[in-house]
């Protein structure tokens, strides 16, 4: 499990049982000890048999010299089993190693799997049918090779071994498919390997599993296996890891209907190219912008839909009419929502906060198993019958972490422009009323009932990069670490980076205990097995806007402006609710094209507008102490300062130089310049965590060096951008750097300040105070000592090149409040005749791959990813939103 380390761990068969397959009371009477030996017998059989037809194929053998049965004697002989002694009751024994789901691009093969017998008739022969998969099963062939773990008494259970790796890589990324496809809590895994077999249990923390158990070893052992098979087909669906909030449609349920009608193109529907429009332009009767009060759709008391979508209907016999009745909307959310629909998802009627909406395929799906599982919709708000944005999460659950829609709640209220409307959100419960929690997060070692207080930002640790993004596999010596720049050290008690076990979170339930303790983490305990787990809570939240990616925009200006833009935002929410972002990023600045009103109420243009989203790591500033343990943001945006220390908090300077590299990014991918392959400097200057000594993550060097020098500089070559002709983004990116490196420069110089003063204070013998002194006098002359300028004779006389000018002085004051930055980008982006049109170029970053991670267990990098670069949680959109609007551009003059 290379994107997760850390987070597998070990029970007990009782254990497991009692947890997650309890054992139905008639399983003595359905499976006496006859029977058992009957099956045991049966299995040895058919699998010595099989073994005999394929001695000529098969060359490998077990240390003991015998022969071992290939892959597909093992299938067969359980899909013998099955047929002979229906192991699987209600359930299809369903084969498909051989052929993938049509355009799966990573061709997942997923030995067999169980289907429900209602879904019977769904059911694709030959493929995995990820949709109705209940219960996977994956085969191999037999021994400690193509174990996956290593639970052996001083083992890493998470093995190193090649085999063992990809092997539990397979295995993740079946259980992966199967969510991606269905909206679940948890999954059940069952893998076969040769004679042995273990139990899996899947949610978004992690894995919980069985150990080995050869069932045809012994009578005992073929019992506990039926127990567990017998145990499956009782349980019901929750049980089985089904989501009730998620209910799957029909193609006779009028919500599908309704789908399928509204999922074709529309000629009613607005281009949505920024353009200026006609003077007699009107919009087609219905349309509206985004809002959060739409009213229900006269639809329902007209009698043309059902309330209930999930109802089957004719149209021809339910309703009065058959009516489309389609709102007008952009072009681009028409086209979106048609491609989620016209994929072998399954689509569902999902509920958030007692309303339902309709969704499809998601539009961006997070990778791995193990992980947050954020996937975004374009769903279908069946009340209102308008288009809107569904998020669905499993949120980290620590004490005084705010609900992102209760974030944006707070901006809407205030009226903070340029972030998303909120129709409604909340956690997702149980039919009890229980929030849909993981499980696997209380198995943890550092999991706790009991409630510690919050710990103050100075005294936390945080762990080294582990879902940040990824890391390099060659780490940097020591003597490549730059010392040229340097920010205020961390205060004396402040621990050192990277124990992951002695940083608090709380819960407010005692119910669900704690992710991580306040003391008593050693450093025995961050490597026992479940060690990186975390506790998740299942969160959804809709809002209004529909937007298109950053990725999207066609000309440098448009870029500049929907940064800009995003900036307003960000000043907004943070002058009038205080609240910082903290996750600033290409991803979580999106485009939402609009209407431009004059000032006699017509409408003269249309308009792309910055959308600053996801806020679901911002942080009210009143709050001091540290509420998650995790590194706060996105790695390849965050400012110099967070990389080099991650145990200070985010300032106003930290998120305005996010904003600067997330506008370098998009930049040097889509706009022409004259460096011929990015490829390298991306990896250079944002990917790049090679890690020291101690596998921590460093600073990206070409970051270090362009923010500290003041100048994009790679191999020799300083960036510019435009043909011949000069470019106004060369402008925008010199005037920005020139603050950021006024803000090292003097960050610097004070650091060095300090320091020579405590080497000063070393060096002199220490003068015990009176005993009469109080105290606090003690205090007060420190403090007084610590703001008065060095004795000039014990300094150099010859004049220090890199002390700051008074410039650079005011240059980095500036950066306190988002002014100076708000002004240089308003003076840029609203300049007449300095931007060219044709200033973008095809994705420069086009297969791209970024290198693998260095698994902090092993030291060595895991598989290399497999994923689009980054660009926030609308990577797979990356692409897609740009050729989308291209290939729909229309006629300026169309409406």
């Amino acid at each position: 499990m290379d994107d997760s380390v850390d987070t597998s761990v070990p029970l007990t068969t009782s254990d497991f049982q009692m947890k997650y397959i309890p054992l139905p009371c008639d399983f003595d009477v359905h499976y006496p000890e006859a029977r058992i030996k009957e099956l045991l017998e049966a299995f040895v059989g058919k699998i010595a048999g099989r073994k005999a037809e394929e001695t000529k194929t098969s060359q490998t053998t077990t240390a003991a010299g015998r022969k071992r049965p290939l892959e597909e004697t093992v299938v067969q002989a359980w899909a013998d089993m099955n047929e002979e002694f229906n192991l699987f009751r209600g359930y299809i024994f369903h084969r498909s190693q051989n052929t993938p789901e049509v355009g799966d691009k990573k061709h997942l093969k997923v030995d067999a799997t169980l289907i429900a017998e209602s879904d019977k008739e769904k059911i694709i022969e030959g493929t995995p049918n990820w949709a109705l998969s209940r219960f996977p099963i994956e085969f191999k062939r037999g021994g400690c090779e193509w174990d996956p773990f290593d639970d052996r008494d001083g083992h890493d259970v998470e093995s190193p071994a090649i085999t063992r790796r990809h092997v539990r890589g397979q295995l993740m990324s079946y259980a992966r498919k199967v969510c991606s496809y269905q909206h679940r809590t948890k999954l059940l895994q069952l893998f076969i390997n040769g004679e042995e077999f273990r139990m899996l249990h899947w949610d978004r923390s992690g894995l919980a599993f069985t150990p080995a158990i050869n069932y045809l070893e012994s009578v005992d052992n073929m019992r506990l296996l039926l127990q567990f098979l017998y145990g499956f087909v009782f349980l019901d669906d929750c049980t089985q890891g089904l989501d009730h909030t998620a209910v799957p449609l029909s193609k006779e349920s009028c919500g599908w209907k309704r789908m399928e009608v509204l999922g074709l193109a529309s000629r009613t529907d607005l281009a949505h190219e920024d353009r200026d429009l006609p003077p007699d332009f009107e919009p087609p009767a219905g349309f509206t912008l985004p809002s959060a009060d739409a009213s229900e759709s006269p639809l329902f008391d007209a009698g043309h839909l059902h309330r209930d979508p999930t109802e089957v209907c004719d149209p021809s016999l339910d309703h009065k009419t058959l009516r489309p009745d389609v709102t007008p909307v952009w072009k681009y959310m028409r086209e979106l929502f048609h491609q989620s629909i016209t994929s072998d998802y399954p689509r569902y009627s999902i509920t958030v906060g007692g309303r339902r909406f309709l969704v499809g395929k998601p539009v961006f799906e997070a990778n791995g198993m193990v992980s947050r599982g954020t996937r975004g919709y374009i769903a279908l708000d069946w009340e209102t019958q308008r288009f809107v944005f569904l998020k669905d999460a499993w949120r980290p659950f620590y004490d005084g972490v705010e609900k992102e829609g209760d974030v944006l709640s707070k901006l809407n209220k205030e009226g903070v422009t340029n972030v998303p409307t909120l129709i409604v959100h909340g956690d997702v419960c149980e039919r009890d009323g229980t929030e849909q929690e993981t499980e696997t997060s209380k198995l943890s070692p550092a999991y706790r009932v009991e409630k510690p207080p919050p710990v103050a930002i100075k005294q936390r640790k945080i762990i080294p990069l582990r879902t940040s993004r990824p890391t390099t596999a060659v780490a940097r010596s020591a003597q490549e670490v730059s010392t040229d720049i340097r920010v205020a050290p961390l205060p004396a008690s402040a621990p050192a980076v990277g124990d992951p076990f002695t940083m608090a979170s709380s819960s407010d339930k005692a119910s669900r205990g704690v992710k991580r303790p306040a003391h008593g983490g050693s450093a025995d305990e961050s490597r026992r097995p479940g060690s990186g787990i975390r506790h998740l809570v299942h969160y959804r939240i809709v809002v209004a806007e529909v937007c298109l990616p950053s990725t999207a925009f066609t000309s440098g200006r448009t870029w500049a402006t929907v940064v800009f833009e995003c900036l307003q935002a960000h000043q907004g929410a943070y002058e009038m609710c205080k609240i910082v972002h903290r996750d600033i990023s290409v991803g979580n600045m999106l485009i939402l094209p609009t209407l431009l009103f004059g000032s006699e109420g017509d409408i003269i243009a249309v308009i792309w507008s910055g959308i600053l989203t996801d806020w679901e790591l911002a942080k009210d500033v009143g709050v001091v102490f540290a509420r998650q343990p995790e590194r706060t943001g996105t790695w390849q945006f965050m400012s110099l300062r967070c990389l080099m220390y991650p145990t200070l908090p985010v300032t106003i300077p930290d998120e305005l130089e996010s904003f600067f590299h997330s506008l370098l990014y998009n930049a040097v991918r889509f706009l022409v310049h004259n460096f011929s392959n990015i490829h390298t400097f991306i990896h250079n200057y944002f990917d790049d965590t090679s890690p020291d000594s101690n596998l921590v993550p460093s600073t990206p060097q070409a970051k270090e060096a362009s923010i500290t020098e003041g100048r994009i500089k790679f191999k020799g070559k300083a960036l510019k951008f435009g043909g011949r002709d000069l470019h106004p983004m060369n402008e925008l990116v010199e005037r920005l750097l020139d603050l950021f490196r006024a803000r090292y420069r003097v960050s610097r110089w004070e650091t060095e300040q300090e320091t020579a003063w405590v080497a000063q204070d070393d060096a002199l013998p220490p003068i015990p105070p009176p005993a009469d002194a109080p105290a606090k006098g003690w205090s007060a002359r420190f403090k007084q000592r610590s703001t008065r300028q060095p004795q000039s004779e014990l300094r150099s006389p010859v004049v220090d090149p890199l002390r700051p000018t008074e410039r650079d002085i005011q240059l980095a004051a500036s950066l306190q409040t988002h002014d100076a930055v708000l002004d240089i980008f308003e003076e840029l982006v609203r300049k007449e005749g300095v931007w060219p049109d044709n200033d973008t170029v095809a994705d420069r970053l086009h297969g791209y791959r970024q290198a693998p991670p260095v698994l902090p267990s092993t030291g060595r990098p895991a598989k290399q990813a497999r994923t689009a670069p980054v660009g926030g949680l609308f990577v797979p959109l990356a692409e897609a939103g740009r050729n989308l609007f291209l290939g729909m551009n229309v006629d300026a003059s169309s409406n």
